[in-house]
């Protein structure tokens, strides 16, 4: 049995991590009960294991199947990260439309989670962009989906948590590589109501869009930061291709947590202050804008062993500006020193438990406190109210209850639809039996 925590290290099971290296090895081991596939394990919650039960890793199958250049479509294995489908694309002057912040997300674990980056306004989500699964099924064998072939198989494994099976391949569209650099433009804002309104006047000439808040002051300066705007541009010193950068899965946290309630608000002003000397604009590294935890895997590090909480709510539009007054309200009353706060700008429709629809997407960290989890208790019933939906893939504590009460009509349907397809609930994960799905 090997020692499995979820991403923020707030969850922690002891499950068999399997690794198959052979097709008909991996057939055999996806036969087991209580088994779920697993990617690199880096979602906040533990979407990809289970208690007492098999994780079958896909990590050894990372290669890449096929390439059209006339589609600009590349089929792919699960076990193939963003930094590599990022590396391949590159070389043939195109760019993978949607990626995370984490260069070693794997392929299956972003179709799993339908992930979304700094471009969803823009873009959508990843499952947006892929046009052709592959997956295996031990009671159904091989089964090839798409949007318009056995497509309610292919919506519920786009955003499904790894539950309709394992990925054997998936068709990927690229996109054109619209340069080499990232010409980045700091904006300044007042609060989290003007910033909403910033992001969708900026959003009409930016290729990636997002912000950072100061959440740490009781003041008239609640909310305060910067908005980043960001696009593709040349850069004559810029490589045409990109070496692989290494950054850790899992590094171990401090002994003692440096992110607290003495640290993070006078560490927040820093940075803010910082900003506001920064340059207007600068061009940067197109790798590390793409992927912006490289070089700074030491921030989970500094939660210590208890980790850290992240909240993400999706809220419409019409609703933000009375959601984001309480929000303020909510942190205030539960002195919760918020490590960052960040605002996108989203687009599209919701469907089943998919993190995606139209609105203003807010994120923030915390250290994990009894403090931490009363406040996102309390985030919960603003995110109700307000006719919002909550990340399941960015949180390790969220009910049944409360994602029945956001995603309604949605939670039923995927759920209904999930046991239609497989009433034998092969596949089960600690998420899985969390969201009673």
């Amino acid at each position: 049995m090997a020692h499995i925590y979820s991403f923020d290290r707030t969850e922690h099971i002891e499950g068999e991590v399997l690794r198959p290296d052979r097709y008909r090895q991996l057939f055999s081991l996806l036969t087991k009960p209580d088994v779920i596939s697993r990617g690199a394990g880096l979602s906040y919650c533990i979407a990809s294991a289970s208690a007492a039960g098999s994780a079958v890793l896909a990590t050894e199958f990372n290669r890449f199947l096929a390439f059209d250049p006339e589609r600009s479509v590349v089929r792919v294995e699960p076990g193939v990260t963003l930094g590599e489908l990022f590396e391949f694309a590159s070389t043939h002057n195109l760019v993978p439309p949607v990626l995370a912040g984490h260069p070693r997300i794997t392929v299956g674990g972003a179709i799993a989670m339908n992930i979304h980056g700094k471009n969803q306004f823009r873009l959508g989500n990843f499952g947006n962009h892929v046009h052709r699964l592959t997956l295996y099924h031990p009671a159904h064998g091989e089964l090839e989906c798409s949007p318009n072939d056995n497509a309610e198989l292919f919506r519920l494994t786009i955003g499904g948590f790894g539950l309709t099976g394992h990925v054997i391949s998936a068709d990927i569209a690229l996109t054109p590589l619209a340069g080499t650099a990232m010409a980045i433009e700091r904006h300044r804002t007042g609060n989290l109501i003007d910033a909403a309104q910033q992001l969708q006047d900026l959003s009409r000439r930016a290729d990636y869009l997002y912000s950072w808040h100061d959440l740490n002051r009781s003041d008239d300066r609640f909310g305060c930061g910067t908005i980043y705007l960001e696009r593709h541009t040349e850069n004559a010193s810029s490589q045409p291709h990109w070496p692989i950068r290494s950054v850790g899965i899992a590094a171990k946290p401090l002994s003692w947590p440096l992110f607290n309630r003495s640290s993070i608000p006078p560490l927040c002003r820093i940075y803010n202050l910082k900003e506001n000397l920064a340059p207007r604009s600068e061009t940067a590294d197109l790798y590390r804008a793409l992927f912006p935890i490289v070089g700074k895997e030491m921030y989970f590090r500094l939660f210590g062993p208890s980790g850290l909480r992240e909240y993400q709510a999706l809220f419409p539009l019409e609703r933000w500006n009375q959601a984001a007054e309480q929000i303020k309200l909510a942190i205030h009353r539960s002195a919760t020193p918020i490590s960052l706060a960040s605002l996108k700008l989203f687009s599209g429709e919701r469907k089943f438990l998919n993190f995606s629809g139209k609105g203003i997407c807010l994120a923030l960290d915390t250290p994990n406190t009894k403090h931490s989890a009363k406040l996102f208790s309390r985030l919960d019933d603003i995110v109700i109210g307000n006719g919002g939906i909550a990340y399941i893939a960015k949180d390790s504590r969220l009910s049944a209850s409360a994602t029945r009460s956001m995603y309604e009509d949605n939670y039923a349907q995927f759920r209904s639809a999930l046991r239609a397809y497989d009433p034998g609930l092969h596949f089960q994960s600690a998420l899985r039996r969390r969201l009673d799905v």
